[in-house]
């Protein structure tokens, strides 16, 4: 009770201090009105009767928590807390009100007929691009995998362009990635295997055909036979010796995902054959990763970042025919005939030859499947 009755009494005492006269033992009217603004809180209540007549206006005393948390444009959680009692008037003015559309609103509806198909719109000022899903026929981000395909489809890839004449055409401020099989090798197909001496000339007069100004990136598998082809063009084009990066992710299992199980199948069928109906027809797909997500992962996570890294406007990157091999059925979708599966064809990619990716200053790409040598291909 004690507490209760100090709580009262140390608010009268300070307006005592305002108030009350000290050289009279009545009490008097005050001198002034006091004003407080921003903020009265009152605990507990008090009750003054005939004792001080000073007059109290308070001005905005709303106590506010979380006043606006917007997340995602429009979506307002927690938008006004009041706390005791307020009696407001005219206290909200609302102008232009926000009106709340759907994707849809802006692109259509997303159906079989467009979809995968990539729309660009303007919301809120700024250029957004949506792509139906075929699975869910609803729209969504595009992802780098979707990009890729958009690009490849414009492109339209049916044949090979000589690679001189992609790197020929190059416009100022546009980039070039380049993945080419090796060159001739000899025999050993291991890790140390080496070009023979056809392929290091082969290697030499390709980079005589694309020596220019322009500065060259570049990238090699592990083998040696890749490190090779890139120093031999390196110097064709009239460059100091060159020492390669090695990009781990050309090695020639990239696509593979069960070796063991990959090993046991191309005993039995042939490397050559089983690479290429997997990447045509889908066959033994046990052994490999998906082919559209591994050859995203391998151009935007590995190949892309290491040109841009450079600072080159160029990069070269050497690989190996399995790897390839699968590139050009991907960036042509699979428009390029390379089913050596198939007794009819045999085809299978030749030296120097693979893709090249020219990518615009505004980020579009456009694909080829190209040749360094006369023929891309080679029948055994």
């Amino acid at each position: 009770m004690f507490k209760f009755l100090l709580r009262i009494a140390l608010p009268i005492a300070a307006l005592c201090a305002v108030a009350c006269d000290d050289e009279d033992s009545g009490v008097s009217a005050p001198k002034a009105s006091s004003v407080t603004s921003d903020s009265v809180y009152v605990r507990d209540s008090v009750r003054l009767v005939d004792s001080v007549r000073t007059v109290t206006r308070t001005v905005d005393s709303v106590v506010v928590i979380d006043s606006v948390n917007v997340i995602d444009s429009v979506n307002i959680v927690d938008s006004v807390r009041v706390i005791d009692s307020v009696h407001v008037v005219d206290s909200v003015v609302v102008r232009d009100s926000v009106a709340i559309h759907g994707v849809e609103f802006y692109l259509g509806e997303c159906t079989a007929d467009n979809a995968e198909v990539i729309k660009a719109t303007t919301i809120n000022g700024v250029e957004r691009h949506y792509i139906c899903d075929s699975k869910t026929l609803l729209w969504r981000i595009p992802d780098a995998g979707d990009w890729n395909a958009f690009y490849i489809a414009q492109s339209a890839v049916k044949e090979f362009t000589p690679l001189q004449t992609v790197v020929g055409n190059l416009a100022e401020g546009e980039k070039l990635v380049i993945i080419l099989r090796h060159a001739e090798r000899g025999d050993n197909t291991s890790i140390t295997g080496t070009l023979n001496d056809n392929g290091k000339k082969q290697s030499e007069e390709l980079g005589e055909e694309l020596a220019s100004d322009v500065e060259f990136y570049y990238g090699a598998s592990q083998f040696v036979r890749a490190h090779q082809t890139c120093n031999f063009i390196a110097k064709g084009r009239g460059e100091a010796d060159t020492l390669a990066d090695t990009v781990f992710a050309l090695n020639d299992l990239w696509y593979v995902k069960d070796t063991a199980a990959f090993k046991k199948v191309r005993e039995e069928k042939g490397g050559w054959d089983v690479g290429s109906k997997w990447a045509y027809e889908n066959a033994y797909s046990e052994c490999f990763y998906d082919l559209e997500a591994r050859s995203t992962e391998l151009l935007d996570e590995h190949v892309i970042p290491a040109l841009e890294k450079s600072g080159k406007p160029v990069g070269l990157f050497v690989s190996h025919d399995m790897l390839v091999v699968t590139l050009v059925v991907y960036a042509s979708m699979k428009n390029v005939d390379l089913k050596y599966y198939q007794s009819s064809s045999r085809k299978w990619l030749n030296y120097l030859a693979g893709i090249a990716i020219v990518i615009k200053p505004d980020g579009t790409r456009i694909f080829y499947a190209v040749n360094g040598l006369e023929s891309a291909t080679m029948t055994m």
